[in-house]
């Protein structure tokens, strides 16, 4: 089974479409088709996000979602010294706590729907 670290922005498309890639990945999990990864960080952002912009129904389905996925939350508390740093110079701060995890999960991808920075950005090459 492949462990596929997800982005928050994957938790808020999943329930702002049933008919999205997002919502097919949360759906491959609920079958334990894979295995998600996360951190902390990006649950937050997801929450945060779907209650703001989507509403307490959407919130209610994506507690739910979390509650079939059960993701494997990725502890950001130690990692090798100087990595932080170096992901910095290609990543934007934001979104190092999501790389950090992905690295530190051993995750087999990294799943996100940020093209700015982090699908298109040039100097985000391992």
């Amino acid at each position: 089974m492949q462990n596929v670290f997800l982005d928050a922005n994957i938790f808020f498309a999943a329930v702002r479409s049933p008919t999205g890639g997002s919502y097919f990945v949360v759906e491959l999990a609920k079958q334990k088709q894979i295995r998600v990864v996360t951190v902390a960080h990006a649950l937050a952002e997801a929450e945060r996000n779907i209650a703001e912009k989507l509403g307490d129904d959407k919130l209610t389905l994506h507690y739910e979602n979390l509650l079939a996925i059960r993701p494997a939350i990725q502890s950001l508390a130690s990692y090798p010294l100087g990595l932080e740093r170096k992901l910095a110079v290609a990543v934007p701060e934001k979104d190092i706590p999501i790389v950090l995890g992905a690295l530190l999960s051993s995750a087999d991808v990294l799943i996100t729907l940020d093209r700015k920075h982090l699908l298109e950005n040039q100097r985000y090459i391992f």
